[in-house]
This record gives structure tokens, sequence and C-alpha cells, in this order.
């Protein structure tokens, strides 16, 4: 990992997020935390590493793109060549919806994710989970309350299957191995929600589900009716978890970003007076135990019917360096 950053006390929070789950699940599906926080490095030989902070002006940009990302960020560089404020520009790519953010060199003051304080527990086989999550967080949640004997359906259309699926270590089947950990316990739905009908397949899950968790951007689940007015109208006790990049207060909040983007913005990317690129992104299994544990308190009605864990309030755990 030289070269490359990461949080000292990365392995202590997940540990520390593991023993809420545990009591909370009565069940100690977790084993060892540090296979969940340090999966690129546990799963994967030589695991691709995010790329360095981009010059930009009188700063810097992270520019964390998808694979379906490189011609718009060619087309926008044209655009916004002139402008020489990384903020100015992070803001302009937002609205072609590129996961662009700009390095802050003093840390956002956000408090930490609410993950209640729940004493009792909860047997996750009586649940019934609706996964719409892709890549890591959303899915380690999800995985976690799987292996703990909770009914999770995934969501995946084979028109746009999850980003992980064919990421490092796959050999062109689709089954790269951190998406396989992450989904290994899951039942797969081939729905595509843009074509969802009333009464069709995914509304009949929703009415007998316990619990939806969605890490589209707050933009997309409006577009696609994934909202708490919509799904409770369809079940009135269903509990919704959503998980953003950015908390829903904050100027970013419909952001698109990736955890290197929301490191980059956290102000935790920045060390005398240098960008700092994290060995991979470390904060995408700490919301997804955060998560998790949100999860199992909605379960007991010990947390809102409707929660929302973000990756930037996930970088208010660690310390900022000096």
């Amino acid at each position: 990992m030289n070269g490359y950053w990461l949080p000292e006390n990365l392995n202590d929070r997940g540990s520390e997020l593991a023993a809420i789950i545990t009591k909370r699940m009565n069940n100690d599906v977790i084993d060892a935390v540090e296979k969940w926080v340090e999966m690129p490095e546990r799963l994967i030989d030589n695991p691709t590493r995010p790329d360095p902070a981009t010059s930009w002006g009188d700063g810097f940009l992270c520019v964390d793109l998808g694979p379906e990302d490189g011609a718009t960020w060619g087309r926008f560089k044209d655009v916004v060549e002139g402008d020489e404020d990384p903020e100015s520009v992070a803001r302009r790519a937002q609205v072609w919806r590129l996961p662009v953010t700009p390095y802050r060199k003093n840390p956002v003051l956000l408090a930490p994710n609410e993950v209640g304080d729940s004493t009792d527990f909860v047997e996750p086989r009586t649940l019934k989970i609706i996964d719409l999550t892709s890549m890591w967080a959303g899915p380690l949640c999800t995985e976690l309350l799987a292996r703990a004997g909770a009914s999770v359906i995934k969501i995946e259309p084979s028109s746009r299957p999850d980003g992980l699926r064919y990421g490092d270590g796959d050999d062109g089947s689709g089954n790269a191995p951190m998406f396989v950990e992450l989904n290994r316990s899951k039942e797969f739905a081939d729905i595509d929600l843009r074509y969802c009908s009333e009464g069709g397949e995914f509304h009949q899950l929703v009415r007998s589900a316990d619990l939806v968790v969605t890490s589209l951007s707050p933009r997309a689940n409006e577009n696609l009716g994934i909202t708490c007015e919509k799904l409770t109208s369809i079940n009135p006790d269903i509990a919704v978890l959503s998980i953003t990049a950015f908390a829903s207060h904050s100027p970013e909040s419909d952001w698109v970003a990736y955890g290197t983007g929301v490191h980059a913005a956290s102000g935790l990317g920045w060390h005398v007076g240098e960008p700092l690129t994290p060995a991979f992104s470390y904060l995408d299994p700490i919301a997804g135990l955060e998560a998790c544990a949100v999860a199992l308190s909605q379960a007991m009605r010990d947390a809102p019917q409707f929660c929302r864990i973000s990756l930037d309030r996930s970088a208010a755990a660690f310390k900022g360096l000096s």
C-alpha cells in the first residue's frame, strides 16, 4: 500500500460497529471485521487503486469516473476549460451527473451517522428485505442481514448490472470476487425499475417486505418512484433505508460520488499541503456497517421508519489530519 493512505483507526471503527451489529442480531456473522473492511486487499491479488488527484487551477479534483463516464468527461472538460476553481468545476460536473468532487483542505464539520442505542435484538430470519443497492456499502449491509437469515431480494436489471459484477478479478463471467462475496446469500430479481407497472412484480415484493434498502441517488429514487410516500402507499408498514454519498441537508445532498470522492470532499484527503489518495474506498464498508446497525434498529422499531446513512457522515468518525 506504499503511497496510499488509510485512517489509522479504520479497523477500530469497524470493530465498534461489528459489536453493535452482533448484539442487535444476536449472531456473529461478521466474524473478523477486517475481511469486510479490507476486502480489496484480501480478495484480489493486485487491486485497482483509485486514481491520484487531478490538478485543476488552484487546487485538485477527485475524478472518480464510472465505466460509462469517460466520453461525458471528455466533453465536459472542453466546456469548463477556462474555469480554474475546483469547487465551481465540481458543481458544474454534478449537473452533468459526473462523480467529480473537489479536494478540500479543511474537514467539513458534520456529526457522525446516528446508529442508535438499541440494547435489544431482532431475529433476522423474520425479515424480508428488498435490496436496491450496488457496489460496496449497500451490498455489505444487506449481505450481513442475509447471512444472519433474512430473506434478501436484490433487484439487478440485466440492462444495468451492479458495477462490481465485472470488477477486479472477474474473468468475463460477471463473478468478480468482491461482487460474489457481497451478494452470495441473496436471491436476484431482474426488474428494470424504469418500467414498473402498478401491481407489477416490484410492487408485489414491496407489499410483503419489511425494509427497502437503496443506494440510488435521491434524484434517481425520485425519478423511479422509490420514495417514502410511494412505497408506504403500497405498504404502510415498510421501512426505508437510503445510503447516499452526502447528507440530506448538505449543499451536496444530491451529488453523485463514490467513496473516494467523499474522502476528497470531506477534508480527510488533504495533508501537509497535498491531496492524499486512499488505498481503497474505505468509507464504503464503514457506511455499510452503519447501515446494517440502523436497519436492525428499524426492524425493532427503535429507529425512524425512514432513515438515511451518508458516506460524508461516515467520514466524521475519523479524525482529520493536521
